[in-house]
């Protein structure tokens, strides 16, 4: 009797202890939950907020290129490797610049007419205040084409094959350097060129480096600085 009786205070420790076991993992249970839940609405907050300031900064960069945008098409730079002449990464057209840093903010069109492959060249210019005060920034004369000088010829991309595409070039961008060189001649004297360089010799090119665009993107800078 002794033995049943000492036994029960025992047992009824144990089952206390199995109790505090329990309630103290419940405890900690509802601890991590809350710690949980409480991770995940701070970092709702600050994907929020993450959100917020990447609107932010989008709406300012979008204002910042608005009051001081880049010219409509930008320099570029390629390697090409002669293969051909018939399979030469791109085509060329003969063009004129009108010797204006309105020509820089000017979308170059290219387009081959379905009868006979005739190739035409468009200029497509929309006006804008920010562009105004670039063109119109040191110049003597304000609402004007901003012209530095006199007309000259030029040669454009008419199409390109896959080799420069991938390299960002694209039908309208301006011949401007070739292997180092500033590029003066017609589309004539490009695809001679091309055709006496030795099959498998990689030729560099410069795109967009132009007199218009390197003005515009001067006066860019000087238009801000004021």
């Amino acid at each position: 009797m002794n033995s049943m009786h000492g036994s029960r205070p025992i047992r009824q420790s144990m089952l206390q202890s199995i109790r505090d076991v329990i309630k103290d993992a419940n405890e900690e249970k509802e601890k991590d939950t809350l710690a949980h839940q409480f991770g995940n609405q701070l970092q709702m907050g600050t994907t929020r907020e993450k959100k917020l300031l990447n609107d932010l900064e989008f709406k300012r960069q979008m204002r910042y290129m608005t009051e001081h945008p880049l010219p409509a098409r930008m320099p570029k730079y390629a390697e090409l490797t002669v293969h051909d002449t018939k399979s030469f990464a791109l085509s060329v057209v003969d063009d004129v610049w009108d010797g204006s840093v309105q020509d820089a903010f000017s979308r170059i069109i290219v387009n081959k007419s379905l009868l006979g492959g005739k190739i035409q060249i468009k200029k497509q210019y929309t006006e804008t205040p920010g562009i105004r005060r670039i063109i119109d920034a040191n110049s003597a004369k304000h609402n004007g084409k901003g012209i530095i000088d006199i007309e000259r010829p030029r040669v454009v991309v008419s199409s390109v094959a896959k080799e420069a595409g991938m390299q960002g070039v694209s039908a309208g961008d301006v011949v401007s350097h070739i292997n180092g060189d500033e590029f003066l001649g017609t589309a004539d004297d490009l695809r001679y060129l091309i055709g006496e360089t030795a099959e498998g010799t990689t030729m560099t090119f410069a795109f967009n480096a132009d007199q218009a665009v390197a003005e515009a993107l001067r006066r860019r800078s000087l238009n801000f600085e004021g």
